[in-house]
Parts: structure tokens; C-alpha cells; sequence
């Protein structure tokens, strides 16, 4: 059996939104116990059963970075939301840009 592994993010940094998506690709070798304490969010890893150590420790550095993944995407996603709603509804608009 795997290990335990305890991470905390900054809540003012991190979503708890982006760590349940990190969390969700990874429940193949662990199971996440997400608390918020003030401003931080704690992460409690608890390694799989039939997971063996070595592929806990990846799987938890690949956690550590999905969980970037997922909040710059929402960055993104958010500071982009503007000019994608613009080229949509030109898109879909019966206007001509003549």
C-alpha cells in the first residue's frame, strides 16, 4: 500500500475547483481529503490500496502539477471570456462585416 502525503495550496492562489479536477485524474492511485483552514486549503493523499509506492510519488507530482494545469486554465478561460464571446457572437450573427 501507498502512503500518505499531506500538500497545502493558498486558497488566494489555488481553487478548490482546480484541486478536485487534479484530484479526479489521479484517483487511480489516491483519494483526496480536501479541508480549508483559513486561507489555505489542505490536501490529505491517501494512497490506493493496491497502489505501490513508486507510482504514488508520481502520481502525487503529477497532482502537484495538474492542480497548476487546471487554475491557469481558469485564469485563462476568465481573462479570455470577453474576446471569445465577441468572436462567437460574430460568428453567429446574421451582420455583415462588409
Amino acid at each position: 500500500m501507498a502512503g500518505l502525503v499531506e500538500l497545502t495550496f493558498n486558497s488566494q492562489l489555488y481553487s478548490a475547483e482546480a484541486i478536485q479536477k487534479a484530484a479526479y485524474r489521479s484517483m487511480h492511485a489516491f483519494t483526496l481529503d480536501l479541508q480549508v483552514d483559513g486561507g489555505s486549503m489542505l490536501c490529505k493523499l491517501i494512497g490506493n490500496i493496491t497502489t505501490e509506492q513508486e507510482a504514488f510519488d508520481r502520481a502525487v507530482e503529477e497532482f502537484r502539477k495538474d492542480v497548476l494545469d487546471y487554475q491557469l486554465r481558469a485564469q485563462l478561460q476568465a481573462e479570455t471570456a470577453p474576446i471569445r464571446n465577441l468572436i462567437m457572437g460574430l460568428a453567429f450573427s446574421n451582420a455583415r462585416l462588409n
